[in-house]
């Protein structure tokens, strides 16, 4: 056999090979980006109160034994308090626009950006 037929065979099984582990990355990448799926935004709020609820009757609040009983209360204190996520008003209206669902927004911008008069 010819030293550049033997070449050609190996190009060709290389390319093949390589496309083949292309195309299966690319596939997962893109399984990996699949839009997630929106939920009812007042049923998912409820699930998640009745979530930190639960958590909550579940964890004991802690107990510091630091021998200094101001430093006691303010880690029992800072431990306790709300997070941020359960200070912020539901009516709120930046609250409102971040967690806004723009999918069909951003489909009708797509769409018209394919349009081709």
């Amino acid at each position: 056999m010819k030293l550049s037929a033997f070449e050609q065979i190996i190009r060709k099984v290389v390319r093949e090979e390589i496309d083949y582990a292309l195309k299966r990355e690319i596939n997962s990448l893109k399984e990996g980006l699949n839009p997630p799926q929106h939920i009812n935004e007042s049923n998912n709020t409820q699930e998640l109160e009745t979530f930190r609820n639960k958590l909550k009757s579940q964890i004991p609040t802690p107990s510091f034994n630091t021998g200094d009983d101001t430093l006691n209360s303010l880690l029992t204190e800072t431990a306790t308090t709300p997070t941020w996520e359960e200070r912020a008003a539901v009516n709120d209206p930046v609250n409102q626009f971040v967690n806004k669902d723009y999918s069909q927004l951003m489909s009708a911008i797509d769409n018209k950006k394919n349009y081709r008069p």
